[in-house]
This record gives structure tokens, C-alpha cells and sequence, in this order.
């Protein structure tokens, strides 16, 4: 995916797998970076000692559209622990291409494994720490304790422009 104008873009793809390795489910979505999100880049810049890079992917069940002030992903109803919903990256998910034209682009792979079932998660966003970097709304999908989800994501860092 190219930038536009100038603007870090990105964009998110979601293969479910049953345990049988049969693709059971797909979801695209736009990458929506969030006001926190251009802060933890800032803060990594700086160098500021509380700075975290990207290392968890959460889930979340929006029911709504929401702004670029958004701090958190939306939880399920009955509530289920925070740590069902999240996942960790290691460094070794990450992929960075140097060689576009106009851009940097940074691919992520990692794979989350759900510990419950989770009917209806809409939404999707990584994680510095506790710091939500982005937001990624999609169709309803329900993540069964079985399953593998692979997320692929591509944030694209222009220059030049």
C-alpha cells in the first residue's frame, strides 16, 4: 500500500485458521493511526525512557465508529480479562522494507491465539505496553479457543514529500 499526501498509512489483514489448518475466516481493514499512536512514535524519536515499541496485538467488540482520541480498544460484554485479548509480538514479527520509492514500509506477521471464545470481535489494534498505537475496524468475526489468527499488518512511513 502506498502513502498518501504525505500521511503514514497502513493496513490490516486477518486470517483465521481452524486446527486443522483450513482458512476458516478473512478480515481487511484500514489503519486508523491514533492520537497515542503519533505519541509513542514522537516518544521512541526522543528517546524518552518511558518509550515502548509495538509489542502486543489486542481485540476488541466496537459497536461504533470512533475518533482519533480513542485510548482503548472496546471489551466484550460480560467482561473477559484483558489478557484474553491480547497477544505479544516479538522482534522477530517484524519486517522492515527500506528500498520503496517514497516510503519505509514496516510488515508485521504475528500470530494470536485465543484462550476463550470471543464472539464478535470487531476491532483490532497494536500495542506499545499499555499505549494504543492504532485501530483497525472490521466484520464481525467470532475467534474460537482452537483457532490460530494470523494478523499481517502493513504501516507505510513516507519521506520526501
Amino acid at each position: 500500500m502506498s502513502s498518501t499526501g504525505g500521511r503514514i498509512t497502513g493496513r490490516m489483514h486477518l486470517r483465521v485458521r481452524a486446527p486443522d489448518g483450513r482458512v476458516v475466516a478473512e478480515r481487511r481493514g484500514e489503519n486508523m493511526v491514533l492520537r497515542n499512536g503519533a505519541g509513542i512514535i514522537a516518544s521512541l524519536f526522543a528517546g524518552a525512557a518511558a518509550a515502548a515499541p509495538i509489542n502486543q496485538i489486542q481485540v476488541g467488540f466496537a459497536s461504533a465508529s470512533g475518533t482519533v482520541d480513542l485510548t482503548a480498544l472496546t471489551p466484550p460484554d460480560p467482561a473477559v480479562p484483558v489478557a484474553a485479548l491480547r497477544s505479544p509480538i516479538k522482534p522477530e514479527d517484524f519486517t522492515i522494507v527500506t528500498d520503496g520509492p517514497n516510503e519505509v514500509q514496516v510488515r508485521i506477521s504475528a500470530v494470536f491465539h485465543p484462550t476463550v471464545d470471543l464472539p464478535d470481535v470487531t476491532e483490532a489494534g497494536l500495542l506499545a505496553g499499555e499505549q494504543l498505537y492504532n485501530r483497525v475496524v472490521f466484520e464481525p468475526l467470532t475467534l474460537q479457543a482452537s483457532q490460530d489468527i494470523t494478523f499481517f499488518w502493513q504501516v507505510n512511513f513516507p519521506f520526501g514529500h
